[in-house]
């Protein structure tokens, strides 16, 4: 009898070989096959770096109809090394080598034991502390979901090992709180791309309502953002575990945070450079796009968030943060200091490699239109009442399978607005719902898709695998998507003002864990 992991490869290659029998008759089988094969196989191997590359291999060969030359120049040439162009890609790789080297320095210094003492005192709550500081300093970090993920991740990780907390629910609350909180920021990296799409579905339409307004009135009607920070809040506040989570107690890491009798290092050592980093970003943002910036407005704020500055305000942000640590903490040895800064930088290269090659196989599905062949089998002639639930469910489908937020409210936002449009005879008021659920259903699939780079980011910031982290966090996240799809657009469908439902939805999740803590009791009582 075959040991069952080994069974498993033998069916996954056999699995392999008539992938590539079906493709050989055209793209069409590669369009939805590649990424549920690369799905099987991050689940079965959990190792994201051999699905990712397989899946684009196989995605590779599948295009070039099994031409193993042509596929594989293509991998490397078009894909692998195509998906590092633009300053976003470079600037992420940089960020990263430069928060990993930041946070090694602060570390090494003392300042994160230091930190640690102010949050952890007392016997009572330290958990809840630990936990609440973090999902606090996601919400500061609004500006951008990579950063949020990248920086809050490799903050707050040692306190979560002082505290003895798993560091899968600290990448459950790194991740919850990055894209969700970046999606329904006004002033963030997200908002040019949002406003654009908007704005685009407008064209041709008279009203003076402007895509800037349409999306302040999407921001209470985002039932997927909004109710999956008030599921982080409510997760820390009742210490809610349930599905894998609940059996991750033990998985703590390595790396141990102890106060030992050494020099008392001052808090400042952490939270100046931290402050320094993140005004830095802030204010390139605002000096990069303004033309007058001694003449402050909120207004050229939004528009310095809103342009081309996020590339250059993350890397060089960063870069004075590093440099600021490297001082701070320089008495204690520069030697000491340049080599913490050099093993936290080196710490990131593995998963760097994994983020690259999530980019490279994002490209495969978008030449192979994975994306595209969804939307126009899921997005038909529906009611128009169920319009805003059947565009959430297909983009939460298609940000999970390509990993994609950006991609998918891309894809989704012009047919979204334009079915709307058409449905109710232009009547704009009808469009605030329909773009929040095309936001809703693009941040769910950020939020947990292993083909996501945020993913990839908070759980090699948090310190624990991609797989360990989407096997613990998807019952949250899917949990959050059922009372948001039910009790959120379903009840909107049915007729319920949008706002009502948003408050019976934040009824739903507030009384789940006290309904399983109830059932938990009997079930002990019964026993």
């Amino acid at each position: 009898m075959f040991r069952s992991g080994r069974f498993l490869s033998i069916a996954y290659s056999i699995a392999s070989v008539l992938y590539l029998g079906l493709v050989s008759y055209g793209n069409e089988v590669g369009v939805w096959l590649t990424p549920l094969m690369t799905l099987a196989l991050i689940f079965l191997t959990g190792q994201a770096v051999v699905g990712l590359a397989w899946g684009a291999l196989m995605g590779s060969m599948a295009l070039a109809h099994l031409e193993i030359g042509v596929g594989l120049k293509e991998w490397i040439s078009s894909h692998f090394f195509g998906s590092l162009d633009g300053p976003w890609k470079v600037s992420a790789i940089l960020f990263t080598l430069f928060l990993g080297a930041f946070a090694g320095v602060l570390q090494e210094g003392g300042g994160f034991r230091a930190l640690s003492r102010k949050l952890l005192r007392g016997k009572s709550g330290e958990k809840k502390r630990v936990e609440f500081a973090t999902f606090t300093l996601g919400g500061i970090c609004f500006f951008d979901g990579l950063a949020n993920g990248l920086l809050v991740g490799k903050v707050m990780k040692p306190l979560f090992d002082q505290a003895q907390i798993p560091r899968a629910r600290l990448a459950y609350i790194v991740d919850s709180s990055s894209s969700a909180v970046a999606c329904i920021a006004f002033i963030s990296t997200w908002i040019a791309a949002q406003l654009s799409l908007i704005q685009e579905g407008l064209e041709g339409v008279e009203t003076e309502v402007s895509a800037y307004e349409l999306f302040f009135r999407s921001i209470p009607l985002n039932f997927y953002c909004l109710l999956t920070l008030l599921m982080v809040a409510i997760v820390i506040w009742r210490q809610w575990d349930f599905g894998p989570m609940a059996k991750s107690g033990h998985h703590l890491g390595d790396e141990k945070v102890t106060v030992s009798s050494e020099r008392v290092v001052p808090v400042r050592v952490a939270l100046v450079p931290l402050g320094v980093m993140i005004s830095s970003i802030m204010l390139f943002f605002y000096f990069w796009e303004t033309t007058d910036p001694a003449r402050f407005t909120w207004g050229k704020l939004a528009q310095a968030f809103g342009g081309s500055a996020g590339p250059y305000a993350l890397t060089m942000g960063s870069l004075i943060g590093l440099l600021v640590a490297i001082v701070m903490n320089w008495p204690r040895g520069k030697g000491r200091v340049f080599k913490a800064a050099h093993e936290g930088a080196a710490q990131m290269l593995g998963p760097l490699g994994v983020l690259v090659l999530a980019w490279t196989f994002s490209s495969v599905l978008k030449e192979l239109g994975t994306a595209q062949w969804l939307a126009e089998r899921l997005v038909g002639s529906l009611p128009v009442a169920f319009l805003p639930l059947i565009i959430f469910l297909v983009g939460a489908l298609t940000s999970f399978v390509t990993g994609s937020s950006w991609g998918t409210f891309g894809l989704l936002m012009p047919l979204a607005m334009a079915s709307s449009l058409a449905a109710t005879q232009q009547d704009v008021s009808a469009l605030p719902i329909v773009i929040a659920a095309v936001f809703s259903g693009a941040v769910f699939g950020d939020h947990c898709s292993p083909f996501s780079d945020t993913t990839i980011v908070s759980s090699f910031s948090s310190g624990v695998s991609t797989h360990e982290h989407v096997k613990t966090q998807l019952p949250y996240a899917l949990l959050t998507a059922l009372v948001s799809a039910g009790c959120g657009f379903g009840l909107v469908a049915l007729g319920q003002h949008p706002v009502a439902a948003l408050f019976i939805s934040a009824a739903v999740l507030v009384a789940l864990p006290l309904l399983d803590q109830g059932r938990k009791n009997r079930s002990s009582g019964s026993d």
